[in-house]
This record gives structure tokens, sequence and C-alpha cells, in this order.
């Protein structure tokens, strides 16, 4: 069984109503689905938003589950540099918490930032989605809208995009010795921003990435 992970509802609706036999359930106030698509069966977990949720909804998921590989999808938001554009697919490559430390200014020079959790993760990257623009994720604790923050992290950690579940995840799936691939859409430039992403543009964003899975989903069940 493959599980897939998402923070929110919104990012996997398209897969939810995809899903046939569907079972819905929880466990310690995770949210889970069970279900086939195209023959392959499926968990489906909605973990909540941020690193302590994902964290305990994938030991929680591979504790009470027989999962033979895992993707981590939704939408990310895109550094100024990355060249990316909104609705880009993108795969990690691997993943690294990017605020574990002490961060005493965003200029780009080597005494801003106290690394004291400077581990990289290495993610799976099946051939198939090796033409797709792929690179170093980075999950943090607030995302980031302040363009200032947007060059810093990039530069520090060559990172194309951020988001708030994947490193914890992947860092589970390590301990598990369970293959993580992690694939989002992405929904924003990181920039300067006075306002949360809308409902409208969270829910388009993700159509693309959950559309791939579906179309893929064969694929990826023959890569884990």
């Amino acid at each position: 069984m493959i599980a897939l992970f998402f923070a929110t509802e919104k990012e996997c609706e398209l897969i939810i109503n995809s899903l046939s036999n569907k079972q819905f359930f929880s466990i310690k106030t995770v949210s889970f689905i069970k279900g086939k698509i195209k023959d392959v069966d499926l968990l489906l977990c909605i973990s909540g938003i941020g690193k302590t949720s994902a964290t305990l909804a994938s030991v929680i998921c591979f504790e009470k589950f027989s999962i033979k590989g895992t993707i981590v999808s939704g939408i990310g938001g895109a550094y100024p540099s990355s060249g990316l554009d909104i609705g880009s697919i993108v795969v990690a490559e691997k993943e690294i918490f990017a605020d574990e430390g002490l961060l005493r200014n965003c200029n780009a020079n080597i005494d801003s930032f106290i690394f004291l959790n400077s581990e990289e993760i290495l993610l799976y990257v099946p051939h198939f989605l090796k033409t797709l623009p792929k690179g170093t994720f980075l999950t943090v604790s607030s995302c980031t809208g302040n363009l200032e923050r947007a060059i810093f992290l990039e530069k520090n950690f060559n990172g194309i995009c951020e988001n708030m579940e994947g490193a914890a995840v992947a860092k589970v799936c390590e301990i598990y010795k369970i293959p993580c691939i992690e694939i989002r859409s992405i929904s924003n430039i990181v920039t300067d921003r006075a306002e949360l992403l809308s409902l409208k543009e969270i829910s388009k964003a993700s159509m693309i990435v959950q559309k791939f899975i579906l179309k893929h989903i064969k694929l990826f069940e023959e890569s884990l």
C-alpha cells in the first residue's frame, strides 16, 4: 500500500473524489482515507499543517499500516531565482529543515545564521520524474512573506521552494526505511506578502499536481 501525505483536505480533494471503495477514519485525531485508484491500494493521510503534525501523522501511519512507499504532495512556494512559475510541478531531491537554529539577520554572509541541524535528507526520485524540475526543498515553520528572508534562504541552502511538512515526513520515512517521493505544484513565488493565499489559489495550484499523480499512479506504484 502507498501512503499519500497532504497537509490539508483542500490540497487533495481531487484525489479523495477519485478513490473507489473509500473508507474514512481517524487515529489519534489524524484523518485517513483508504481506497483504490486504478487497482492501486492507497492510504491518504491528511496530516495537518506544520512539522509537528506531519511527524505525528507519519509515525502513526507507519506504526499502524504496512506501507511500501510514500508520496508527499501539496503546494509549495518557489524562491525568486528558481526559474519556477506558478503551476510548475517540482520534485524534491533532498529536504532540509531550514529554520532550526539562530537566525541573526537575513544578510547573505557566513555570520547570518548559526545552523543547529544541518542534516540533509535525501529523497527518492523515480526515473519517470527526472525530466521534471527538481532540487532542494526547504521545510520552514512559517511561510516566508519577506523578500529579504526568501533571498537569504534560497542562497544559504540552494533551495528552489519551501513548504511546512516535507522534511518531517522524509525524516520519519528514513527512520522506517520507507522510500519517500515528494512532488508539489507551485502556488506562489516567495516575496513580500501581506495576505495568506486564498482557498481558490490553493485549490487551483494543488489540482495540477493531483492530476499528475492520478495520471501516473501506476508508475508511482511500480517505482516504489
